[in-house]
């Protein structure tokens, strides 16, 4: 295993257009700043921001070492172009797509998405509970969808998902992802502490199954949130790069604090019952889909939507004694 370039190396060569050899980025330049090239620094992989023109692209280069990874993108790049689904975003793998200090290395050029990392539209429209509804709708759907193409991302959590203002989801991020092509493929980027079950540090192959319990956590974060702003601030959220949980929320079989602030919560007291329960089985495979979990009363919220009736959320209130959701009068 030959050695990778570091992230001070690729910061240098990404700078020198000569250095760039990818085609669809000629003549163009990194965005800069204080006269350094602006990067987004990830566990296996750093995102430049790339001009070319008036294109904005993202070019992934990758600092740690993921085996098989040329066969990886492409197996997942034909699968995601077969599927053609909106939340997927447009990237090409390019194998001789910069030159380093440690010769010529691999790229992936991704069209830019102007939308804001999940945790950043939250903040955003925190006193917007119609809008946050309507994400964690739209969050449901497209995990719903995944599922149905038997596909799991493999490491959602807020940076991998961004929001457009008008609400459109996407998924970035695709070196954790599982596809039917990649069956017995070792599991080896497994996620961010805090949306992750515990069993998935001892997962070895990817799986369907990867995402079932980061997308509870994200879904129950979500509203959780939008009943409960206040949230934000009391959890200081802010400085953290989790949503409600902490890994050792995640350890303390359901008696750390947020479990009983769910449990206090209408439309996350199911939720939080299901996340305890998850959290004591041994292995991922042993996880349910989301779909599989919104029974009643909680996924009353979905249901609403999904009528095609014209009705908004606010059209609802929450019954706080028999923790339903009701139409106002």
């Amino acid at each position: 295993m030959s050695q990778l370039p570091t992230i001070t190396d690729l910061s240098s060569s990404i700078t020198n257009n000569q250095l760039v050899k990818a085609l669809m980025l000629n003549g163009g330049n990194p965005e800069m700043s204080n006269g350094e090239p602006i990067r987004y620094v990830g566990g296996f992989c750093i995102v430049f921001p790339y001009m070319v023109n008036k294109n904005k692209y993202a070019v992934r280069c990758w600092h740690s070492y993921i085996k098989g990874i040329r066969e990886r993108t492409e197996k997942i790049a034909e699968t995601l172009k077969k599927i053609n689904r909106h939340y997927f975003v447009d990237f090409q793998y390019v194998q001789d797509g910069i030159i380093t200090t440690q010769g010529v290395q691999p790229i992936v050029v991704m069209r830019w998405v102007d939308a804001k990392p999940l945790k950043s539209y939250i903040l955003h429209h925190l006193n917007n509970q119609q809008a946050l509804y309507e994400l964690g709708k739209r969050f449901f759907e497209l995990v719903k969808d995944l599922h149905q193409n038997n596909i799991s991302h493999g490491d959602l959590q807020s940076e991998n998902i961004l929001v457009a203002e008008n609400g459109q989801i996407f998924l970035i991020d695709y070196d954790s992802m599982y596809v039917p092509a990649l069956e017995g493929w070792k599991d080896v980027v497994r996620g961010k502490k805090g949306y992750q079950h515990p069993a998935r540090w001892k997962n070895k192959y990817l799986s369907p199954k990867a995402d079932y319990f980061s997308e509870i956590v994200i879904y129950t974060s979500i509203l959780a949130l939008a009943a409960k702003p206040k949230l934000w601030e009391d959890l200081n959220l802010l400085d953290t790069e989790t949503l409600l949980f902490t890994p050792k929320d995640f350890e303390s079989n359901g008696q750390s604090s947020i479990f009983s602030i769910l449990e206090s919560i209408p439309v996350t007291k199911r939720l939080g019952r299901v996340i305890v329960d998850f959290l004591s089985r041994n292995s991922i495979d042993d996880l349910e889909p989301l779909e599989n979990i919104l029974k009643s009363p909680v996924d009353e919220i979905a249901y609403l939507w999904n009528q095609g009736n014209g009705e908004k959320m606010s059209d609802f209130s929450i019954d706080e004694e028999v923790g339903k959701i009701v139409k106002k009068w």
